[in-house]
């Protein structure tokens, strides 16, 4: 499994059913008497997720200690940290679960060491994935032919976008060529895509993306409905994966045509819309569409919500990107999530400066450094050394792009 982003949603309803989709995944996983589990990144939406959140987490992953049932796992973007200081670490010490990305780096190659599952044999190794891709930097050092030349049956975990299968909707997603990956692995346990595929390319036989567990956005919602994970059984030499959905709460769509609709019969539409459908117990996400008469800000969405609440909607998300008013061109969206917003403002604006001697694409260093100066202070963190821990990423960050000859501490402060 991949990209749970446990933690990730705002709502308190779709947080909890994320976890609640995650605790059925490893029900499941423990009846069919698994050997063990591969996590390929995003275990966690950030690094330092709340308190809550990883108790849940770690209770279930306790049961899988109880079981005997290893968890092997790889950083991804989201809860990888440059510093090293992320749960993933606190939950490996704990024993929770096993990371596979440990290695040795000389001046010129970096040497993987990997895991050797004690029941399968089986040995494990991994990559994590880093915001904007830029884990690309650590394949160039690879070793690979080390790896290659390792007996035994391996797996390779990472999460990263590939070149040569990413879909056609991401085309402007980073990514990186297959050829980074070493060669002659029986299966390639894929992470960082959301839509999940089965791919065969040259040597590299068995590349799979299970995609996210659960929809990470309200785009998943309206693609994916759900998510899920694969079960893998290698016996022999023989492979079978099976694809398996996990629903913890039905995804119900429903398209309102507002074309030539006055706002104040808006909420009419809904509730016609609503009434065809069975909706206890489901998320609700309404996609509108069509030049309304009157002003987006005259509908009354909150009474909109108490009517579906009342039919025991569990929650209600809309989309209103194809709604247009004659007093606006168009409405913007107002579903996008952070991470889109931000990456469009930074997009326009690279061009106004330009970094220079950066080792990073300038979009990718903007984000990964956003990201490092908006991680938020733990439970219990005293403010000073939320401060040091802040002015530390930073300044290590800046120095490996090379641009801390003008800067001193002070100035960073």
């Amino acid at each position: 499994m991949a990209d749970l982003h446990l933690g990730g949603w705002r709502e308190d309803t779709l947080r909890e059913i994320g976890i609640k989709t995650f605790e059925k995944a490893i029900d499941i996983s423990i009846q069919e008497n698994v050997d063990f589990i591969l996590i390929s990144g995003d275990l966690f939406d950030s690094s330092n997720p709340t308190i809550d959140v990883m108790a849940k987490a770690a209770k279930k992953l306790y049961e899988l200690k109880v079981k005997e049932i290893p968890v092997y796992v790889i950083e991804g973007s989201h809860d990888f940290s440059p510093t090293g200081r992320t749960i993933l670490k606190v939950f490996h010490e704990a024993g929770l679960l096993k990371r596979v990305t440990s290695g040795e780096q000389t001046k010129e190659k970096l040497i993987l060491k990997g895991v050797v599952d004690e029941k399968t044999k089986i040995k494990l190794y991994g990559i994590s994935g880093i915001r904007g891709s830029l884990e690309k930097a650590t394949y160039t050092l690879l070793d690979r032919k080390d790896l290659e030349n390792q007996e035994g049956q391996k797996i390779f975990l990472f999460h990263s976008a590939i070149q040569e299968l990413k879909p056609d909707n991401l085309y402007q997603m980073e990514s990186m060529p297959i050829s980074l990956l070493p060669k002659g692995f029986f299966y390639y346990a894929g992470g960082h895509i959301h839509e999940k595929g089965e791919f065969e390319i040259g040597d590299y036989k068995n590349i799979v993306f299970p995609g996210a567990l659960f929809p990470n956005n309200i785009d998943e919602l309206l693609s994916f409905k759900m998510g899920g994970f694969y079960l893998v059984d290698y016996n022999n030499g023989i492979l079978n994966k099976k694809y398996i959905p996990i629903k913890v709460a039905p995804v119900i769509l429903l398209e309102i045509n507002l074309e030539g609709t006055h706002t104040i019969n808006v909420e009419e539409k809904v509730r016609q819309a609503a009434d065809k459908n069975v909706l206890k117990d489901s998320i609700v996400v309404l996609k509108f569409k069509g030049k309304i008469e009157g002003s987006l800000s005259d509908i009354n969405f909150k009474k909109i919500n108490l009517y579906l609440e009342n039919k025991g909607v569990l929650l209600v998300k809309r989309d209103t990107r194809e709604i247009k008013a004659k007093e606006f061109k168009e409405i913007k969206n107002s579903s996008l999530t952070k991470e889109k917003l931000e990456e469009d403002v930074i997009v326009r604006h690279k061009d106004q400066i330009k970094i220079k001697d950066c080792q990073t694409e300038t979009v990718s260093f903007v984000k990964t450094f956003m990201n490092i100066l908006s991680r938020e202070k733990k439970e219990g963190e005293k403010k000073d050394d939320y401060n040091k821990g802040i002015l530390s990423e930073s300044i290590e960050y800046l120095s490996k792009n090379n641009l801390l000859e003008d800067l001193d501490e002070t100035s960073l402060t």
